[in-house]
């Protein structure tokens, strides 16, 4: 009997649980995770990959001259995150893979993915035109001392400010093109065209969108703290990987299904991390989210 009645006053959603018991668990624990995990693979690119590019880098830099590298660069660099890995998050989408989707019953619209291609394909250069043009414009030479990398201490203030400030501008972008009837009717309507989406159509939104709320908030950071540009790029290729693994529709992703119920819902879910939305009372989590996320016991 006592069980009967525990079921019968547990809220219909297991993410209604979570709402009210542990806000912090996956919103502060995911801003914590985040900045660590980010910390921790910069400081891996600084020891074993970036050293051994260093030589290569400066050279091309001086063949070419610093505006062209950085656009070159970013193309390789860009490419390789959004073109190659993306193209694998799509697999199982491609193939109707119902295991592990978050939205089960939503299958993929072939037909409305190669009719958005010309504009992804256009976002994607807009993305590394502005990207490569706020750098070479903004960061100092110093920013471009291929063999003279950050220490720890910097690239860990480094990586809270960048982590902090892009949480804190995207989600009052992305809110302010929700909340605006014609901002969104005339701009951010059409990334919402697809409710259930796929990794590819993360960037699939107007370009003034993409340059004010999806570029924009990964470069406030780094331009206020003057971080080094290989750095930066680490930063950029793996805020790369995230958009497209919180657009894949899967638990692939690394949010909870945050941005998944934000497509879903529309009202909910305007943050990258969900502290914003904690804070602000928008977040929710999609059903189904302990179970593949299972940072707490459900009842």
């Amino acid at each position: 009997m006592a069980t009967a009645a525990t079921s019968n006053a547990a809220p219909a959603r297991v993410a209604e649980t979570l709402f009210r018991r542990d806000m912090l668990g996956p919103t502060f624990g995911n801003l914590a995770s985040s900045i660590t995990g980010l910390l921790l693979m910069e400081k891996l690119a600084c020891e074993y990959l970036l050293p051994h590019t260093a030589h290569q880098s400066a050279l091309w830099e001086a063949t070419l001259g610093r505006p062209l590298f950085t656009i070159l660069a970013g193309l390789v660099v860009g490419s390789a995150a959004f073109w190659g890995v993306g193209s694998l998050m799509m697999i199982p989408a491609c193939l109707h893979v119902r295991k592990w989707k978050i939205q089960v019953n939503k299958h993929m619209d072939f037909k409305a993915l190669l009719s958005a291609m010309p504009l992804i394909v256009f976002n994607h250069l807009l993305g590394v035109l502005i990207y490569s043009v706020v750098m070479v414009s903004l960061l100092p030479d110093s920013s471009f001392d291929w063999k003279n990398l950050p220490s720890t201490s910097t690239l860990a203030r480094d990586v809270f400010v960048w982590v902090s400030l892009n949480e804190v501008c995207f989600y009052g972008v992305h809110r302010f093109f929700h909340e605006n009837k014609r901002a969104y009717a005339a701009i951010h309507k059409l990334h919402h065209t697809w409710t259930a989406p796929v990794s590819l159509v993360a960037i699939y939104c107007h370009p003034l969108e993409h340059a004010v709320a999806n570029v924009g908030p990964l470069l406030v950071g780094p331009m206020l703290c003057q971080s080094h540009a290989a750095c930066l790029a680490v930063f950029l290729f793996l805020g790369l990987l995230h958009t497209l693994a919180v657009h894949s529709g899967y638990w692939i992703c690394d949010d909870n299904g945050m941005h998944d119920e934000h497509h879903r819902k529309f009202n909910v879910n305007f943050g990258v991390l969900g502290v914003m939305d904690y804070v602000f009372g928008t977040y929710r989590l999609p059903e189904g989210a302990t179970t593949h996320f299972p940072f707490q016991k459900s009842d």
